[in-house]
């Protein structure tokens, strides 16, 4: 059991011409103040999931939200009661998400809808909820009534065009996924697409799950790392991580294999 800690995440598409360089920069700098998680990099950005003792998530934070010029805002924090990473990782890709597609990430201006402001349409009849989550993620979670897309994989979302286009007359199309980060390259492909009316949950799922813990959430919600799942008030949640296939699993069975 470790004393009290925190976990941290945040992302930020922006040119990186170096990323191994400053990765190695910042992992060196990740390790001085003992934390533990991962550091995805690309030359498109950057996603950093981190823990440890408060006072030193905080320093780590603080320093490369400046360095990234990231709103204090967009940052997810939160208590855990327990380490959710084994070690402390430096990952370099090609994209830090991965997609068939080019995104023209200026499109997603003005697309953004706050936690206030999609809690109160969620349970409007004339907008459609889009889950761009893999199919094992909703599986144990997701929003009251939203459409479910089986996913294998993001890459996937442009084979559903077809299933979205029936919406197209909706007021409002919202997209969603769990930080807020594969949306973001979600909504340019779909207003490529012609969709003039989709938006996407600024924060994603956690972002509304800290403020509306009681609200239009059903299930758990899955999570990259050793917790696998949190519930609605992002406590630990039920499932564990399977060993056959590293998916979720819970009360003896996995949600992709039979456990």
């Amino acid at each position: 059991m470790y004393p009290v800690l925190e976990f941290s995440n945040f992302y930020k598409f922006t040119t990186l011409t170096d990323p191994q360089a400053t990765g190695n920069r910042w992992l060196a700098r990740a390790r001085a103040l003992s934390l533990r998680g991962t550091l995805l990099l690309a030359t498109e950005g950057a996603n950093i999931s981190v823990a440890g003792e408060p006072a030193k998530v905080d320093a780590f934070t603080r320093e490369l939200v400046a360095e990234l010029k990231i709103e204090p805002g967009s940052v997810k924090r939160m208590p855990v009661t327990e380490m959710p990473f084994q070690r402390m990782l430096l990952k370099v890709k090609p994209e830090i998400v991965t997609t068939g597609w080019q995104a023209n990430l200026e499109k997603n201006a003005g697309s953004f809808i706050a936690p206030d402001e999609f809690h109160r349409l969620a349970a409007d009849p004339d907008v459609v909820l889009v889950d761009t989550r893999n199919v094992y993620e909703t599986r144990v979670g997701s929003f009251r009534n939203a459409m479910l897309l089986p996913l294998e994989g993001f890459r996937q979302l442009p084979d559903y065009l077809p299933e979205l286009e029936k919406h197209k007359d909706k007021k409002k199309i919202i997209t969603f996924c769990t930080g807020g980060i594969r949306c973001e390259k979600a909504v340019p492909m779909l207003k490529d697409a012609g969709f003039d009316n989709v938006y996407q949950l600024e924060g994603g799922i956690l972002a509304y799950l800290e403020k509306y813990p009681d609200g239009h959430w059903d299930g758990e919600c899955f999570v990259f790392d050793e917790r696998c799942t949190v519930t609605s008030d992002l406590k630990r949640g039920s499932y564990q991580l399977c060993e056959k296939c590293g998916q979720p699993y819970r009360d003896g069975a996995c949600v992709s294999c039979s456990g």
